[in-house]
């Protein structure tokens, strides 16, 4: 690049989408970026995907590094999500879009490419890490504005040609509606979860300490579903299904919602009827999940709650409620959520008694083992008692 006198530049602004096209010669690349455009599409809407994407834009590129930030609506930052190439470089990292030695800053705030050519002697503005010759930051641009930016970078100087500008814009257009997607589907599923589990504090808010109580049972819940997933004898623990209830376990005690107060709270042993009023908790929880289904379609956490919520409580032997069922008859997701839902009430200080150690808990529950609880399950779920304290240490 040069300026008016001919003297070359260090650094180049312009507007996105009004670079040179690539010339014949990019004709092999052209089909790499096709192919990487029709991956995009194909790609999961999940935060995981971010390093795919950064890692397939570096090879159509070939440069040494490119990294991918996305604003946070809140702080208005911009955030890494990911990076290949960089090193100590690590997600999570903020750029403060005030930050006027900051490139990317710049170019997310005035919605247009910035280009430094050549990094040596340049003072104020700053490419992404040491080492870097050249850089070029392209702001992602969607329907709603400039949703983030994307970073390449070589150790060459002058490494971005008005072609090879093109080619990377072109790849960061469409690369923004599948990160858009991504972000909108991810801001969906939190509201959907955040309505989730209003609707389970909700259905205990009498008691004050639930809150609490529901996202360590969470956690012990997701935390014995991933222990499955290497073992034979369980094909539906997989990923998907570890990451669903670790959420769809907060909803088991849901149908509380519709037990009167004199018998939910009442201090002593209940009489026959008032156990057969509270026992219908499991299919009032159920039933109002399913009518979620029913009027706003399936998902898999609510779809997973209501089988939570039916069956937590049935027992190994058969003994339970309400169905009676036995052994593997009951749904894998129930057997561990009532591990941890006993696991944890144990554990945890209440008004009526304190807090068990995992030597008191385990041997009450081995008890059980066969009769209550999977006996199986069980003996994997006590078997790390440092990672179960952990998790109670960390929620």
């Amino acid at each position: 690049m040069a300026d008016d006198n001919g003297n070359p530049t260090l650094v180049h602004r312009g507007a996105v989408g009004q670079t040179e096209p690539p010339d014949g010669a990019h004709v092999d690349r052209l089909r790499a970026l096709q192919a990487f455009n029709a991956r995009l599409v194909c790609m999961p809407v999940d935060e995981a995907s971010y390093a795919d994407v950064v890692a397939g834009a570096r090879r159509v590129i070939g440069c040494d590094a490119c990294a991918l930030f996305l604003v946070d609506r809140n702080s208005g930052d911009l955030v890494l999500k990911a990076t290949d190439g960089y090193r100590g470089l690590e997600p999570g990292m903020r750029v403060v879009v005030q930050d006027t030695t900051s490139m990317h800053a710049q170019a997310f705030s005035e919605e247009y490419l910035v280009h430094i050519a050549d990094v040596a002697g340049l003072e104020g503005l700053q490419p992404l890490a040491a080492g870097v010759a050249s850089a070029l930051a392209l702001p992602i641009i969607s329907f709603r504005g400039p949703v983030g930016v994307f970073d390449f970078g070589s150790r060459k100087a002058g490494a971005f040609d008005a072609a090879e500008i093109g080619m990377c814009t072109m790849l960061v257009d469409q690369m923004s509606y599948s990160l858009e997607n991504i972000r909108l589907v991810n801001e969906l599923s939190r509201s959907r979860d955040a309505v989730i589990r209003g609707m389970a504090l909700l259905a205990e808010i009498r008691d004050t300490q639930i809150r609490e109580h529901l996202r360590r049972m969470c956690a012990y819940s997701g935390y014995l579903a991933g222990l499955l997933a290497d073992r034979p004898g369980y094909p539906e623990a997989t990923p998907q299904f570890v990451d669903t209830l670790a959420r769809a376990a907060a909803l088991h005690d849901v149908g509380k919602v519709g037990i009167p107060d004199a018998i939910l709270l009442k201090p002593g042993k209940l009489t026959e009827a008032e156990f057969a009023v509270m026992k219908s908790h499991t299919e009032m929880g159920a039933e109002l999940l399913e009518s979620l289904i029913k009027d706003y379609g399936r998902y898999a956490m609510i779809a997973m709650g209501a089988e939570v919520a039916r069956c937590h409580h049935e027992k190994w032997d058969g003994s339970g409620y309400p169905a009676g069922l036995k052994g593997r008859e009951i749904p894998l997701s129930a057997r561990i959520v009532a591990i941890a839902d006993v696991y944890d009430a144990l554990t945890s200080r209440r008004v009526y008694k304190d807090a068990w150690t995992h030597e008191e808990t385990a041997r009450a529950m081995i008890q059980d083992a066969g009769r209550h609880f999977d006996p199986e399950l069980l003996e994997i779920f006590l078997a790390r008692p440092g990672e179960l304290a952990r998790i109670r240490e960390e929620n």
